[in-house]
């Protein structure tokens, strides 16, 4: 603008001062299209850099102020009335001019190198705008030193073509996401054509209530116009952008609002299939896409499975591609977004060689026919299943047909970062809850295997002990035919045998009940009874060790137990008692009710046996820690695992040579 004002001034002063202002303007250019380079390239560990660049360019731009910079006008026909006459300065300012356009140049050049795809496109097309536009600065600086030196046409052609470039640029390769600045110039035009006319009426309103008819100040009226205006101006503002984003921008996605939503539900959900269907929905519906779908990777088959689709992709539920395919490999290697239209961009290079072109068109056509025109990769970083490719969302055409900008591209990159997250916590659960399974099974197996244990150690006084009638009922059996008659072996017959049988019948059926594994059942039970099936059950091994036993119980409050479980941690607590007393001795068990606050119904089982010392006390419930000989150390881990998992608590209470007293508290059931 000052430049053209200069070129049309017909005065020397008039020129002379807009030539300043062209040229304190002009020192920061260098340093605003390197700023821009290192943006545009993604080069943000250069800011101490651009601070010395930027300080160098405010130097030079008062410097230009100087007599030394620009010493006066010249008259310069035909093109221009006047042309600057340069001073000393003016070529070490040309100097830094060129030498920071130069590093911007091979900084853009070096990423042009390194990068692919339309990135590479779109580097090449600023590369070539820029050298073009900066060729022509060059030949303007020419022109003020009236160099025989010029282009064959002239400077301002080759800024025009940098113009129209970088524009094609913009447009056709998203060099930049030009929406933004349309949308913010129309949002903050309309705003501030809005608040220029609400506030001329309101002072002009406040002049006529406050001043003529209040006599109020016009300050005064003017304070009050300004603060109802900052006031306004928010909700102002907020219903001027929705209008544009309503009727300019066809309802673009909101990219906040997604996110938030995605958040939300990629956190509270651990099922992976339900997380990617309600990903992939949230995506299609704020993007207003025409369809999209989402594949996730299974370990076992080495492939990727389409979980979920939105829209027209609803063919594909269901399709498994081996892990092999280019495209899964590009995704992985490449760690970003790729679009289809990259791919094609690149196949339309002359020079890419065989193996790259046959490379990137199996790409293509995978990409095709999972109606992909952008595929987003999700890749996990954690420490739990490392770096793998876990997710692919491959996105369809916007219903609308708009291009995707940049910040869809931003989107699309957030959201396929927190799936990576979601979707390694959501296996790592489901490991997880594999492993508790895996774990409770183990756990259900073990306290079977102790319960056998406990039967195993009853074994041989079991047989002794169904032997014994055996014998008597098959003697019986065998005199019957002969003294059938006999009236008294008849009498004898019938006291003797019923109840052989049916002590025989109850051993067999507490064993039975007591051996075969049970579904976890509680209900209200009283204790007394388990107790008193569990010692009937022990009484051959009382008899065995000669041991007394002693029940010392009172009527106690209900308990909410599986009975079995009860039944196997006192069979397990009174045979440890019964071998606490190798050459015999007393068992006590005593049931009591402690009516306090905690309401707990107490059982102690006390022998009189060798005792336990504090040292083993400290250890006696952790697991595979036994002092018998072939033990399993299973048993007391087992039934303190089984009383805390009924909301009590075991307890043990010894002396050496004065015996043993293990107290269970279970919670009373009222």
């Amino acid at each position: 603008f000052c430049t053209f004002i200069f070129v049309f001034s017909d005065s020397p002063n008039v020129a002379m001062l807009w030539n300043y202002a062209a040229y304190f303007t002009g020192a920061y250019i260098p340093a605003f299209f390197l700023h821009f380079i290192f943006e545009v390239i993604g080069a943000t560990n250069k800011k101490q850099f651009m601070r010395i660049v930027y300080l160098l360019s405010t130097i030079f731009a008062f410097l230009t102020l100087s007599n030394n910079f620009i010493s006066g006008l010249t008259p310069y026909p035909p093109n221009y009335l006047f042309m600057p006459i340069p001073g000393a300065l003016y070529g070490i300012f040309v100097a830094y001019f060129n030498l920071i356009v130069m590093i911007a140049f091979i900084s853009l050049f070096i990423a042009y190198i390194k990068t692919t795809g339309i990135k590479r496109n779109q580097y090449l097309y600023l590369l070539v705008a820029s050298i073009i536009g900066f060729s022509g600065t060059n030949d303007f600086f020419l022109t003020v030193y009236q160099s025989s030196i010029r282009l064959p046409f002239s400077h301002d052609w080759l800024i025009s073509a940098y113009t129209a470039i970088f524009a094609y640029a913009v447009v056709q390769h998203r060099l930049m996401d030009i929406e933004v600045v349309i949308k913010k110039g129309i949002i903050y035009s309309t705003l501030m054509a809005a608040i220029i006319g609400v506030y001329s009426f309101l002072i002009l309103l406040g002049q006529i209530l406050f001043q003529n008819t209040l006599g109020i100040n016009q300050w005064v009226s003017t304070v009050v116009t300004a603060f109802a205006i900052a006031v306004g101006f928010k909700p102002l503002e907020g219903f001027i952008t929705e209008i544009t984003n309503e009727y300019f921008f066809k309802k673009k996605v909101n990219f906040q609002n997604t996110l938030k939503k995605s958040s939300e539900a990629l956190s509270l959900l651990t099922d992976i299939d339900r997380l990617i269907r309600l990903s992939t929905r949230i995506l299609a519906r704020d993007m207003f896409l025409e369809e999209a779908s989402a594949l996730i990777y299974e370990e076992a088959g080495h492939r990727y499975v389409v979980k979920a689709v939105a829209g027209k992709s609803k063919d594909l539920i269901g399709l498994a591609l081996s892990d092999n395919h280019e495209l899964f490999k590009h995704l992985f290697a490449a760690k970003r977004i790729l679009l289809r239209d990259e791919i094609k961009h690149t196949l339309e290079n002359k020079m890419i060689l065989p193996e790259e072109r046959k490379r990137l068109n199996a790409i293509k056509k995978e990409m095709e026919q999972l109606h992909a025109h952008i595929c987003v990769p999700s890749i996990s970083r954690g420490k739990y299943i490392g770096n793998k490719l876990v997710a692919i969302f491959c996105i369809g055409d916007k219903k609308s047909g708009d291009m995707y900008n940049n910040e869809d591209i931003q989107l699309l990159s957030t959201l396929s970062n927190q799936a990576a997250v979601a979707v390694e916590n959501a296996l790592m659960y489901s490991d997880l809850m594999k492993q508790f399974q895996e774990l409770k099974e183990t756990k259900d197996q073990l306290v079977q295997s102790e319960k056998l244990a406990a039967l195993g150690t009853m074994a041989a006084g079991i047989a002794h002990e169904i032997r014994n009638p055996l014998t008597s009922l098959q003697l019986f059996v065998q005199m019957m035919a002969e003294r059938f008659d006999d009236h008294e072996f008849r009498e004898k017959f019938t006291q003797i045998v019923p109840p052989e049988i049916e002590r025989l019948n109850r051993i067999v059926n507490d064993l039975v009940s007591f051996a075969k594994p049970s579904k976890l059942v509680r209900e209200p039970v009283q204790i007394n009874d388990i107790l008193d099936k569990t010692i009937r059950l022990s009484e051959i091994s009382f008899r065995k060790f000669n041991v007394k036993v002693v029940k010392e119980f009172t009527e106690v409050p209900k308990v909410v137990v599986d009975s079995q479980q009860m039944m196997q941690i006192f069979l397990n607590l009174i045979m440890n008692g019964s071998q606490a007393m190798p050459t015999g001795g007393t068992l006590t068990v005593k049931t009591y009710y402690h009516d306090d606050f905690n309401k707990k119904v107490c059982i102690d089982i006390k022998d009189t046996g060798v005792g336990i010392s504090e040292e083993t006390q400290k250890k006696l419930f952790a697991p595979f820690f036994t002092t018998k000989e072939g033990g399993t150390g299973l048993g007391l881990a087992i039934t303190r695992r089984i009383v805390e998992e009924h909301k009590g608590e075991v307890k043990v209470r010894s002396k050496v040579g004065e015996g043993t007293t293990f107290t269970v508290e279970l919670p009373a059931a009222i």
